[in-house]
């Protein structure tokens, strides 16, 4: 955390104008391009987004994605004592499955500075989710993530992100299985390139508490089965734009206005 930190102050104080890359995808930059499409992997899920720039502030998206580990975020699980050793036991409920979200983002400000500009701005990802879990048993998840998505600008093709996510998920079985809610509360670090006119890869990775408890409805209880793990996701991908006739002819015609005229032979 410390190294990332140095590197962006170097970065900062090395560029004395800086843009960052222009659709931000896993930060809070508002979308330049009318539509952008993202695809990443990394765990808990391999996922694709689909994403809009919305009316002034506000950009929006579907996504589908592949999980194959607890859907919000991956979690260490409960400590247990066997034998008179203290052991933490798998935290993974899920087995695999298939999820469906919304994607709602606001810029909330947008700060430009000389040596470095910041964008803030508040995440809504709600979703479901159709899976299996460990015990083999059919299980129907929910989603409600929210967040606080801050890119910062270190370089002409270079952001930083962080801030913080809470991606709240239940998980309702049948076969007598005990419904569970997790709650991570968790702290983003992470990079976004402008590699080309067309392409921006990004990395990311997540960590912070995760709160379980083994009854849906037992939140605001003091259930004797709930307990605290670490929680974490991780991913790499990219996003990308102008593979489509509507985004690749703003993107030419950008480039033709940017030519100068020809001049015309004289006689």
């Amino acid at each position: 955390m410390r190294a990332i930190g140095v590197f962006a102050l170097v970065l900062a104080m090395a560029s004395p104008a800086l843009a960052g890359p222009g659709n931000s995808v896993i930060g809070g930059k508002k979308l330049e391009e009318d539509m952008v499409h993202n695809a990443g992997t990394g765990y808990p899920n391999t996922f694709y987004e689909w994403w809009n720039k919305g009316y002034k502030k506000l950009d929006w998206g579907l996504s589908a994605d592949l999980t194959y580990a607890d859907w919000g975020a991956a979690r260490a699980g409960e400590r247990t004592t066997i034998g008179g050793i203290t052991v933490r036991t798998s935290g993974r409920f899920i087995k695999v499955g298939l999820g469906i979200n919304a994607i709602l983002r606001w810029n909330l400000a947008s700060k430009k500075r000389p040596k470095v500009t910041n964008d803030t701005a508040l995440l809504f990802k709600p979703g479901i989710l159709v899976s299996g879990n460990r015990f083999d048993a059919f299980t129907f998840g929910i989603k409600g993530e929210m967040g606080v998505a801050v890119s910062i600008d270190v370089h002409e093709r270079v952001s930083v992100v962080t801030g913080g996510f809470i991606p709240l998920t239940a998980f309702f079985s049948n076969q007598g299985i005990s419904t569970q809610t997790f709650l991570p509360l968790l702290i983003r670090l992470g990079v976004e390139i402008n590699a080309s006119d067309r392409v921006a890869p990004w990395f990311f990775f997540d960590l912070g508490p995760g709160i379980t408890f083994i009854n849906t409805f037992d939140i605001f209880g003091t259930g004797n089965n709930n307990y605290t793990s670490f929680a974490w996701r991780i991913g790499a991908g990219t996003a990308f734009w102008g593979v489509l006739a509507k985004n690749k002819n703003k993107s030419d015609a950008a480039a033709v206005e940017s030519e100068p005229a020809a001049e015309e032979p004289i006689e």
